[in-house]
């Protein structure tokens, strides 16, 4: 299973070298390219994160019927790929526009709520019993290693080459990670329960959110989760048109500003391991984590002044959350396993990330000008 890992977190890591491309390239087309309004900046995150709460539930019950997730993710690599190439040949033919981003927010957030789903159980079935929270932290310390260097390249890149060849780089990185997926061993099928009824379905569809709420500790995750979802929403939204016109960040170094995001959340991950040790309660440590993340994203909001001193406290509005939001995210993977079935673990998982788009969709509005 080391091999198996190992390919899994080279293809993580490919991919998410090249969404960073395409996380700093769509900003760029929409604000330089396309003179986007701030409503319309938050139109195109909202069409992110509206996926989440039409199909976060189906994709719960989808992926507890999944017998092999491998095999799904493969195929959701393929889509993204494809959606991204669209779009990049669309920006190389000057034929984009503000519909075209919002479309491909919608395709790749559609994608992304199926994966990451279907994400947790297949790591699930490659990592031995017990190793899961090691295995998670360290394929997040990858993406965010990766994360580090697609901000650092991301931006010269597009300077040099434009913004059609950033996108085309992310469709090559999907195809990357399905290459990695495709080169792991087989492992044997998941015991699914044969589909039901339409009536059924609905039922399936329900059970993640009634586990969630009969939980006491989830109950007060889903209040901890309320703050950093709503306020880390409001920057994504308006986070570039702020630095790129307010502040007069340039283009070759706005990637650099999200740079605090990574290495804090790297150090986060790499500490992750040693704060979660067997004997520490990994509920309090998440409660603790979720707190700190609050407080430490009201920095955002200050970055004001000189060039230099706004770009740091962004950084650090952006980044000290990330670092302890890392250690939450991992501290989260133990407690699900421990305190959920495997076969309604797609649809807790499923739930939360609806409750999470939807507190997203309400920040991204909240934080749009009318």
């Amino acid at each position: 299973m080391a091999r198996d890992l190992r390919l899994y977190w080279w293809g993580q890591t490919a991919s998410t070298v090249g969404s960073l491309f395409t996380v700093i390239a769509l900003p760029v087309v929409a604000v330089v390219h396309l003179d986007a309004s701030p409503g319309q900046l938050a139109l195109i995150s909202a069409a992110s994160t509206l996926p989440a709460l039409l199909f976060g539930l189906p994709a719960g019950v989808l992926a507890d019927r999944i017998a092999r997730p491998r095999r799904a993710l493969v195929l959701l690599d393929a889509l993204s790929a494809l959606a991204i190439a669209v779009v990049a040949a669309g920006v190389a033919a000057d034929l984009v526009s503000i519909p075209w981003l919002i479309a491909l927010a919608l395709v790749s957030g559609s994608i992304s709520v199926i994966t990451e789903v279907v994400y947790f159980l297949h790591l699930n079935q490659v990592v031995e019993s017990g190793q899961l929270t090691r295995a998670r932290a360290r394929l997040q310390s990858g993406q965010l290693g990766a994360g580090l260097v697609g901000r650092l390249v991301a931006g010269p890149a597009i300077v040099l080459f434009g913004t059609a060849t950033a996108l085309a780089i992310d469709a090559v990185s999907y195809l990357l990670s399905a290459a990695a997926l495709l080169a792991m061993r087989p492992v044997p099928p998941l015991d699914r329960t044969p589909p039901g009824g339409p009536s059924s379905f609905l039922r399936d569809a329900l059970a993640g959110g009634r586990i969630l709420f009969d939980n006491r500790f989830y109950r007060a995750l889903l209040i901890l989760l309320a703050v950093p979802v709503v306020t880390g929403a409001g920057t994504g939204a308006l986070g570039a048109i702020y630095l790129l016109h307010t502040l007069h960040v340039p283009t070759g170094v706005y990637g650099l500003v999200g740079m605090a995001t990574g290495l804090l959340g790297l150090l986060g991950s790499t500490l992750a391991g040693r704060i979660l040790a067997p004997h520490r309660d990994a509920r309090r440590i998440i409660v603790l984590c979720y707190v700190a993340t609050s407080c430490f994203a009201l920095l955002y909001p200050a970055a004001t002044g000189p060039l230099p001193v706004a770009m740091v406290l962004a950084g650090l509005g952006m980044g000290l959350p990330a670092l302890f939001g890392a250690v939450a995210n991992i501290a989260l993977s133990p407690v699900l396993i421990a305190d959920t079935s495997e076969d309604v673990l797609g649809r807790v998982s499923a739930t939360l990330h609806v409750y999470s788009g939807g507190l997203g969709l309400l920040g991204g509005g909240v934080h749009a000008p009318i």
